[in-house]
Parts: structure tokens; C-alpha cells; sequence
């Protein structure tokens, strides 16, 4: 650099040379050696201002690169390089090829270094190990004491924009950014209140407030969304300081998969298709030299499942892997097999027919289409199989014959395997199909027809339920759907790649179950509801505390799909428009206790408030409030696992062994016999779905063991009486708790059996 250059051209050429400029050794040394020669240039020496900002400059590039670091050289935390919204979370990281070559070097190089992850929240290092799965090293840290007191709180998604303590984008030597003295509990003051409300939910509030608004003008609906909005950050502020971790058990699923519970109830079953391959759905051999035109397979599939539903076989979606499967009460017999054959041969077995017409027959409640005989049933049977034959029977033979394949028939056996021939069914699909086209020469094919298809096995692997939002696993345990073979766990930040098999495997972990309470009661308590234990038998259920019935469900996706019903929705909506017009609806505020006169009171938590709009507050967002009002409602409708199941139809039992319904007074002995009556008799308004009844049935099974284990009595509605201590159950107590209560275990004596009682003992 020649003397004529002034100060500003000294200036402009090291604006251009910074750290950041730098990736290799060599062009570090040139840059310290350029800084020494222009801090020592006469020119230099002449400004005290541009001296003393570049000896700074050069002591700060002294700092990173001469300090001596020990351990850590870079901070890496798991991430991907492609990040997604849901995939964002508060350990946001630096992949490695972004690292500088510099460092990468170093870090190599130097004899104790060693990669880590760092907990921002702890300031914790935690050490990669080969021998052990990274998502296993960073939980069990997660679970540390010195962790868990700051995360009682959801995840923060760092997507929105909010100031994050100590990003790890960092040398781990250096001390962190402005935010590096917040503390998680001020981050979550700063997130919490603008925590947004579900676009759905709002969207469902907004058509309510437009009807039950004295004035459906767009500023008040404005106002009214604002109201709860207001409620719902309130909601989640207060959620922050509750410890979850004591009411774990309440929200415990049952995580055992159908097959396992077949497995465990029914000892004696004679049904052992349970491990189905893949492979056995292909037929044997391609078919060759075949007129293949239409192959629409759903007409005998529809005609296939109409057989099941008349034998009263319930029709399911298998939880472990999402196809279609069948339970038969009368038998206790399940099957995961995907063919028909199976299930086929059952409905056709004489032991099944027997079993179907003495339950139909004892019980004048159950509608079948005729005389519920074992000659009825078997000509039903002989009826479908006709329709499959293409209704042809030989009158010589006692066997069928098949006019599409000119084939007799002469056993069961033999029949089932025809009807699901591959030959046999193209055949019988295209005269289907032309005899449709026949009645209707320009119509549409209709979509219950199916999709085209050459192949039954396919199709019948197209008819199970798919993933969605409605499927109680995805909703029990906060999955979304993440492309065709992938599932994202929001609870453990994870997705599953792989079939439905990798889900379950996954939600059954104790670590999954362990990470999912946690966000079941924030969300129950963020929906005014509530867990609770059934009166007069053993396990949980929710129970909304707002609604102006009593509503009691007995499981998770249940009561998720009441947050979404119009009832819910619409009480919320006049609570609201009671806090914000002179009129308010007088049931719900005598359904709270709230009393209006001189001063508005809630009778309950014994406050007063200033107006009705403090009232409905209250209401809507004070824990104390609703747990008195969810404990209260409970006391008052005491009622058992059939209770709850069947929307207030209780049924009184003795023992176990005895089963009397109250509607129609009549006396069941076995659980068969009572579940039947309970899902298909007329005389109930509310009846289970299909996926509930297997689990209300397997839950029946387990509480009838554990009554009559303690020889009690349902005698009256709200009355349980226990044949052990001779009394009823204290007011304070009900089934469950009162087999642990220390005056139970006296009585029982050396034959008291310690039971966990909780719904995830039976993983």
C-alpha cells in the first residue's frame, strides 16, 4: 500500500476482508498479516479512531481463532436438511455440510474433541454413542430431573415468530445472543396467549354465533371470537403451572391391538387365521386366455358383507393394520384374515348356526328377517350361495352347480372356493355388470361398483379403511399422515416410515404413551372436559363439563369428536352470547351455579363478579370451576361401563353372572347373550359404533372378571353393593377405587390379588 492513499481507501479495502470471508488456513494467516501491516502503516498511526477499531478487530478474530476451546467445537443437533413445518422444532441446527472447512478441520484434528448435542433449555451436553439410537440418548435426557421442571409446556414450533434463547447456530465456546438470559417459562408467556384456535372449530363457532346472536352483524361475531379467544389464551396461561404427570393413568389407551386381545380373551378360539401373509392373497396361477372386460368387483362384495351383517357379524377395521376384519359375538370368533373364505366357512359351520338361533331365539328384542330357526338361517345361506352360483341348483344332486363354470359343487368347502375363484368371480362381475347396463343402458357405472380391477385380492386389499382423521389410533395418539407410508407422531416429533404395523409398534412404546398424556390433557382441558372413572365397574372415561346433558364417553376420540359436535359447540356459543348481551340463558347459569341478582355469584367456588361477562369467563376458563362441576355431575349419574356406553341405559348385574336390562326387564347369563342384546335390540335410541362395540365388548369382558372376583352387586342405579364386605361402596368411593381400599383388602384376606387397574397394564 503506497503513502499517497489516504485513511478512506485504507477503510474500504479491510471492509472487505471479515472472518466470515475465510475457509481455509492459508487465507487466515494472509489476513492477519495484511492487519498487522495496516495497523502499523504511518497513515494508520495518525488516526486514533481507525487504530482503535481495527486492534480491536483484529483482538476479536484473536478471540475465535487462538482461544483455547476444550470439548465441544460445534454444536450439532438432529435435524433434517430439508425442514417442514411439522419437523421444526426448538433444537433447530446447523446440518453438517454447512459447517466451515475451518472448523471441520479442527474439530478433526484436535485429540478431546468430540460432536454432542446441547440442550438450550439445560445448558447440558449430551454425547453421541454409536452403540445407542440418537432419539433414545436425547430422551433419556429429556427425562432427567433437570430437564423435566422446564418442560411443562407443548413444543414450541420455532416456524412462528418468536425469540428463542440461545440458538444453536454457534461455536458452543462462545457465549449465546441478546435472548441468552430468557428463560423457557418467559418464552412461554411470550407464545402461549397468541396460541391460535383451531381453523375448524372456529369456522363451526362462527355459524353458531351467526344463529344464537340477538345481533348476527359481522362486528359482533367479531367480538364474539374475540371473547373466546380471550378464554382460550387464559385456558393455555393457567394450563403451564398444572403437573400432568399425576393424572397420567386417567388417559392411558388401550394400546394391546385386536389380535393380542384375541389372543388373551378368547383361550378356547378356534379361529386361527390370526397371522395372515401377503402372499397368500395372489392366486396361485395368472389367469390365461381370459375375456377380460370388466371385472367390477363390488356388487358381490356388497352381497358378501349383507350375509355378515344378517348373521350379526360385526364388520371392522383392524386397528394393528388397518384392514377389514369380523367379530362374531354369538361364537367369540375374530378373524384378520383378509379372504372371505375364512369368515365364509364360519358363518356356514353348523356350530355358529346353532350358537346365532338360541341367542336370536331367547331374545324377542334382536329383529331378523324371518323366524330366527336353524333352518331359517341355513336357507339364507343356501339363498346367498345361489345368487353366487348364478342362482342355479341341481335337483339330483345334493350339491350345487355352477352354470357360469359348468362345475358341481358338492361340500361347503368346495362352494366358498369357487364363489372366491378368480375365474369364477370375473365371470360373475361381467354378467353383474352386463345385467346393470341392461336396466340402465346410459347411466353411469355407479361408484359402489368399485374400482376396475383384474384382480380380487386387490381389490378386496382396497376396501380397508384408510388413514384419516377419524381413525381412533391416528386420533388417540396425534398422528398426521405424512405421504402414502409415512405418519408423523406430533407427541414424540418422529415420523414412521413404513405400513400401519410401524405405527402400532410405535404408539404401544411407553415412551410414546408417556409423551402422549400430557397432550390429551391439555386438550381436554383446552375443550372444558374432562377423565373420569366409571361408578359401578373398573377403568376411565370424559365427560364434558359445559354441556347442558351429560355427556360421558368412553373413549379419547370420542370425546374428541364431541369437541366438534354441534351440542358442544352451540353451548359455547350461548355462554358467549349470555357474557356479551343483556339476555343470558338462564339453564346453563343454573346448571353452573351462577347466580344473578344484586351481584352476580358462582355458588360453587363462592365468588362474586362484577357483570355476566366475568361469569361466563369464569365458566369457560377456571379449572376449579369445571372439576367441581365434572365431580358433581359424576356423583349425580352414577353409572357402570354399560352406562356409558349405551348413553344411560344401565343394565344391574350380580356377581357377573346375571344381567338384567332395565328397559325391557330382560334377564341375560352370559356376556354373549348381553352384548347382543345391548347392540341390536330396538328398544335403544344410542347405540355403539362398530369400532367401539369389539373394544366395549373386550372391557365388558375384563370388568364382569374383576365384579365377580369381588362378588359385587349393581342392584340399583347408583347402588354397589360388595359381596366381600357385605355393604355398599362408600360415598366417596366406587368399583375401582374401593378393591384397593384397605378395608376391601382385610376382607378379602390371603385371597386379595393385587390388580393394576389401568387400562395400559394390559400392554
Amino acid at each position: 500500500m503506497s503513502e499517497s492513499k489516504d485513511v478512506d481507501d485504507i477503510c474500504e479495502g479491510v471492509s472487505d476482508l471479515t472472518v466470515l470471508s475465510f475457509r481455509k488456513l492459508d487465507d487466515i494467516k494472509k489476513l492477519a498479516q495484511h492487519f498487522r501491516y495496516v495497523i502499523n502503516h504511518p497513515v494508520t498511526q495518525q488516526s486514533p479512531v481507525v487504530l482503535t477499531y481495527l486492534r480491536n478487530l483484529d483482538e476479536t478474530h484473536r478471540n475465535i481463532y487462538l482461544k483455547k476451546r476444550e470439548g465441544v467445537e460445534v454444536e450439532y443437533i438432529f435435524t433434517t436438511e430439508k425442514k417442514s413445518n411439522l419437523q421444526r422444532q426448538r433444537f433447530n441446527s446447523l446440518p453438517v455440510s454447512e459447517v466451515p472447512e475451518i472448523l471441520k478441520t479442527e474439530f478433526m484434528i484436535v485429540d478431546n474433541a468430540k460432536q454432542v448435542h446441547i440442550c438450550t433449555d439445560c445448558k447440558v451436553e449430551i454425547e453421541l454413542n454409536d452403540e445407542e439410537p440418537l432419539m433414545e440418548s436425547l430422551q433419556k435426557h429429556f427425562n432427567l430431573d433437570v430437564h423435566l421442571p422446564k418442560l411443562k409446556r407443548e413444543s414450541i414450533d420455532v416456524a412462528e415468530p418468536i425469540i428463542l434463547p440461545k440458538m444453536s447456530r454457534r461455536l458452543s465456546a462462545m457465549e449465546g445472543g441478546d435472548g441468552a438470559g430468557q428463560n423457557i417459562e418467559h418464552i412461554i408467556q411470550l407464545v402461549k396467549p397468541t396460541e391460535k384456535i383451531d381453523k375448524t372449530f372456529l369456522s363451526k363457532l362462527e355459524t353458531c354465533l351467526i344463529r344464537y346472536l340477538p345481533d348476527n352483524s359481522e362486528a359482533s361475531i367479531d367480538a364474539a371470537v374475540k371473547f373466546y379467544q380471550t378464554v382460550y389464551d387464559k385456558l393455555c396461561q393457567d394450563m403451564v403451572s398444572i403437573d400432568f404427570s399425576t393424572q397420567v393413568s386417567s388417559v392411558a389407551p388401550i394400546i394391546m391391538s385386536i389380535k393380542d386381545n384375541v389372543n388373551q380373551n378368547f383361550a378356547t378360539d378356534a379361529n386361527k387365521n390370526f397371522d395372515n401373509d401377503e402372499g397368500e392373497q395372489a392366486p396361485e396361477k395368472p389367469v390365461k386366455n381370459q375375456a377380460k372386460k370388466y371385472r367390477y368387483y363390488g356388487p358381490i362384495e356388497a352381497l358378501i358383507v349383507n350375509l355378515l351383517t344378517n348373521h350379526k357379524l360385526l364388520t371392522l377395521i383392524d386397528d394393528r393394520t388397518g384392514k377389514l376384519a369380523f367379530f362374531c359375538m354369538a361364537c367369540e370368533y375374530y378373524t384378520l384374515r383378509f379372504r372371505y373364505d375364512s369368515v365364509l366357512n364360519h358363518v356356514f359351520s353348523d356350530t355358529h348356526t346353532h350358537n346365532l338361533a338360541c341367542i336370536l331365539q331367547s331374545d324377542e328384542h334382536i329383529p331378523f328377517t324371518k323366524e330366527p330357526t336353524i333352518e331359517t338361517i341355513k336357507a339364507m345361506n343356501n339363498n346367498f350361495k345361489q345368487k353366487c352360483l348364478s342362482n342355479f341348483e341341481k335337483s339330483y344332486t345334493q350339491g350345487l352347480y355352477c352354470s357360469l363354470c359348468k362345475v358341481e359343487l358338492e361340500t361347503n368347502e368346495s362352494v366358498i372356493l369357487h364363489i372366491l375363484d378368480e375365474n369364477h368371480l370375473a365371470k360373475l362381475s361381467d354378467k353383474l355388470y352386463r345385467k346393470m347396463k341392461t336396466n340402465n343402458p346410459d347411466g353411469p357405472v355407479p361408484d359402489e361398483w368399485g374400482p376396475k380391477s383384474l384382480d380380487w385380492a386387490k381389490f378386496l386389499a382396497s376396501v380397508g379403511k384408510p388413514l384419516n382423521n377419524r381413525d381412533h389410533v391416528v386420533i388417540e395418539n396425534f398422528i398426521k399422515p405424512s405421504g402414502k407410508i409415512a405418519n408423523y407422531c406430533s407427541c414424540c416429533d418422529m415420523t414412521l416410515r413404513g405400513p400401519r404395523q410401524v405405527l402400532f409398534n410405535h404408539i404401544r412404546q411407553k415412551k410414546h404413551l408417556r409423551n402422549a398424556a400430557p397432550h390429551k390433557l391439555s386438550l381436554l382441558y383446552k375443550n372444558h372436559c374432562r377423565p373420569a372413572e366409571y361408578f359401578a365397574s373398573f377403568g376411565n372415561y370424559y365427560v364434558c363439563a359445559i354441556c347442558p346433558s351429560y355427556i360421558a364417553l368412553p373413549s379419547f376420540a370420542a370425546i374428541v369428536e364431541h369437541f366438534e359436535s354441534t351440542l358442544h359447540i352451540e353451548t359455547i356459543s350461548k355462554l358467549i352470547g349470555s357474557a356479551l348481551y343483556p339476555e343470558y340463558d338462564q339453564k346453563l347459569f343454573d346448571m353452573n351455579k351462577i347466580i344473578v341478582g344484586d351481584v352476580v355469584k358462582c355458588e360453587i367456588c363462592d365468588v362474586t363478579f362484577v357483570d355476566s361477562s366475568e361469569a361466563v369467563m369464569h365458566i369457560l376458563s377456571n379449572f376449579n370451576h369445571q372439576n367441581s362441576m365434572i365431580e358433581s355431575r359424576v356423583k349425580s349419574n352414577k353409572g357402570d361401563i354399560i352406562s356409558v356406553y349405551m348413553r344411560g341405559n344401565y343394565v344391574l348385574h350380580s356377581e357377573g353372572a346375571t344381567f338384567t336390562c332395565v328397559p325391557c326387564k330382560g334377564v341375560f347369563n352370559s356376556i354373549r347373550s348381553l352384548l347382543f342384546h345391548l347392540v341390536y335390540a330396538e328398544h335403544f335410541k344410542e347405540k355403539p359404533s362398530a369400532e367401539n362395540v369389539f373394544r366395549f365388548y373386550l372391557e365388558l369382558k375384563h370388568n364382569v372378571n374383576m365384579l365377580s372376583r369381588n362378588k359385587y352387586v349393581y342392584y340399583d342405579f347408583g347402588k354397589l353393593k360388595c359381596g366381600v364386605c357385605d355393604s355398599d361402596v362408600d360415598d366417596g368411593e366406587n368399583a375401582k377405587r374401593h378393591v384397593v381400599s384397605p378395608r376391601h383388602r382385610e376382607n378379602m384376606g390371603a385371597s386379595y390379588v393385587n390388580v393394576n387397574l389401568d387400562a395400559s397394564a394390559m400392554e
